[in-house]
């Protein structure tokens, strides 16, 4: 049985831990990391990639602005749902620019990431 593959970049061990639980629930496959160095680690390992990355854009290694250029400059067939509470419109814009497939305000509606990342796999 197929199974999608999602990756989570959030350094808040919480919301990653409940994102999981949920998704793994639904019969998602997930992975996860709290840093970019850790993203960046698990989008080169992970074979094949994942379909989706939610990805939060203030990480403790630096903006996940990062992981996300990275996707499009090695055009990897991911889906990148960013999720943030930030609230710099010039940064939004910068962050628009790079063309996300959802711009996702925190706390995230969970419909929101499955309309971005893709249906579930099982309901």
């Amino acid at each position: 049985m197929y199974t999608q593959r999602i990756l989570i970049i959030d350094d808040h061990e919480p919301t990653r831990s409940t994102l999981r639980s949920i998704l793994n629930r639904r019969g998602y496959e997930v992975f996860e990391a709290g840093t970019i160095a850790g993203g960046l680690a698990l989008l080169d390992g992970l074979d094949p990639h994942p379909e989706c990355v939610v990805l939060d854009m203030d990480l403790p290694d630096g903006s996940g602005e990062t992981i996300l250029r990275a996707i499009r400059k090695e055009q990897m067939p991911v889906r990148v749902a960013v999720c943030s509470g930030m609230s710099d419109p010039s940064r939004w814009a910068m962050v628009e620019s790079l063309e996300p497939e959802a711009i996702l305000q925190k706390p995230v509606d969970l419909a929101e990431v499955y309309a971005a990342c893709g249906p579930a796999p099982r309901a």
